[in-house]
């Protein structure tokens, strides 16, 4: 076997092995963090009890600290600020509170004390952030569909590679040294764009995502004309108009994504000069900018 097939036979075993453990249920996938869970099982009972929720939020500081910080945010200013966690929670409202909170959780999923993936995931978290943002600015103009579950879809709809790329490089932990050069960073991006639908739509079951928003995960290429204006469709313009300000992890078409762009916007009917300047002023919108 000559030195330069023993990559390549090495990557295709790779490709099979995330193939088999996601056919049998045995692909490790990450548990939501216990306290971003029991919060959110708590605002899914009806009449869900407020002290119950705090007692929760209290063990997890960071997490408290967004919850008063949103609860004092621009939109709620005129109520004046506040301090306790009762009322925060009372001001914000369950669906801005269950975004918030699943928000949190995906974000340790995007860190790494691996460089190398720290690097790549920082790259699908702030496209994320671009393309979760444009979905729920896009809802609202659209109108009859949620935005604040189209910021989640956004923000969901690359999870899986996170999840497969911390895979990729346990193999690497354990062939690297032995087997130097096994897997390039060509083969490293081409098998996470290949299956992290797959790895991400599995996340979505495990969290319990509901099946709107997961949608959105299955499949980013296609639009979906029976439901015209539909949280995945939404994505979908979303993440083409993310790709389009240079919000992207790989390379791209840009005669696709254009094309994206235009049957999107046919097909949700959006204002394209409304949607140009919300697309302009992103960058002013992210952590940072």
């Amino acid at each position: 076997m000559a030195a330069g097939d023993l990559p390549k036979r090495l990557g295709t075993e790779l490709e099979r092995i995330v193939l088999d453990r996601l056919a049998n249920n045995r692909l490790v996938l990450p548990a939501m963090p216990a306290v971003p869970q029991r919060c959110l099982d708590i605002l899914r009972e009806p009449d869900f009890n407020v002290r119950k929720l705090v007692k929760e939020l209290e063990a997890e500081p960071v997490l408290s600290l967004l919850v008063i910080r949103s609860a004092n945010s621009a939109s709620h200013a005129r109520n004046g600020g506040l301090q306790a966690l009762d009322q925060a929670v009372m001001r914000i409202g369950v669906r801005p509170l269950r975004t918030l909170i699943t928000e949190y959780a995906v974000n340790e999923i995007f860190d790494s004390s691996n460089r190398q993936l720290k690097d790549a995931n920082r790259k699908v978290w702030e496209h994320s952030l671009v393309v979760a943002l444009l979905a729920r600015d896009i809802a609202a103009l659209v109108g009859n569909v949620e935005p604040d579950a189209c910021y989640l879809a956004g923000l969901l709809h690359d999870i899986g590679k996170p999840v497969l790329g911390a895979l990729i490089l346990e193999v690497d932990r354990k062939l690297g040294r032995s087997t130097p050069g096994w897997i390039d960073l060509s083969a490293f991006t081409q098998l996470v764009d290949q299956f992290h639908r797959k790895v991400g739509t599995a996340v979505a079951n495990e969290w319990k995502i509901p099946e709107p928003i997961t949608s959105a995960i299955k499949d980013c290429s296609d639009y979906d004309g029976s439901d015209r204006s539909s949280i995945g469709n939404v994505v979908r313009l979303a993440n083409a108009l993310a790709k389009r300000e240079g919000y992207v992890t790989g390379p791209i078409d840009t005669a696709d994504v254009e094309a994206m762009i235009m049957v999107g916007m046919s097909m949700l009917g959006g204002d394209n000069s409304v949607v140009d300047r919300l697309v302009s002023g992103i960058s002013a919108r992210l952590p940072g900018g």
